[in-house]
C-alpha cells in the first residue's frame, strides 16, 4: 500500500498520534486521485508516532479492504490475547467515512492500546 494522505492528530496522555491513509496503486505524479474510484484496495491507520526516530511507529488499529470486504483490524491487541483481532463491516465504509470513522474514535482506541501494552 502507498501513502496517500495524513492527519496530525496531536499529543493524547504523552504520546504523538497520526491517522495515514493509503491506497492500492499508487497514484501517478499530477494525477487527479481518488481513492473511492481509482484505488484497488484504500485503508487508513491510527498510528503512535514512536519516541525516537530510530524506532519504529505503532500501528494501533486499521480499517481497510484488502481480503475483498472493509474490515476493521485491532493491531492493539497483544497476540495472546484470545479475542479476534478483525471485525468485518458492512459495505459502505470508503476511504472518507473510515478516517471519519478514526478521526471520531480514536482517542478511544488509543485507551485500548494503553491498556492492553502498557
Amino acid at each position: 500500500m502507498n501513502r496517500f494522505d495524513s492527519l496530525d492528530l496531536g499529543v493524547y496522555r504523552g504520546d504523538d498520534y497520526f491517522l495515514v491513509g493509503y491506497v492500492e496503486p499508487a497514484p501517478e505524479d499530477g494525477e487527479d486521485y481518488d481513492p473511492e474510484v481509482d484505488a484497488d484496495n484504500y485503508g487508513w491507520s491510527l498510528v503512535q508516532k514512536a519516541e525516537s526516530p530510530l524506532d519504529e511507529n505503532t500501528e494501533i488499529v486499521g480499517m481497510d479492504t484488502r481480503h475483498d470486504r472493509p474490515h476493521l483490524d485491532k493491531e492493539y491487541l497483544p497476540p495472546d490475547v484470545g479475542e479476534g483481532d478483525k471485525v468485518w463491516l458492512d459495505e459502505g465504509y470508503e476511504f472518507y467515512r473510515m478516517r471519519d470513522f478514526l478521526l471520531e474514535n480514536w482517542q478511544g482506541y488509543a485507551d485500548l492500546h494503553i491498556y492492553h501494552n502498557e
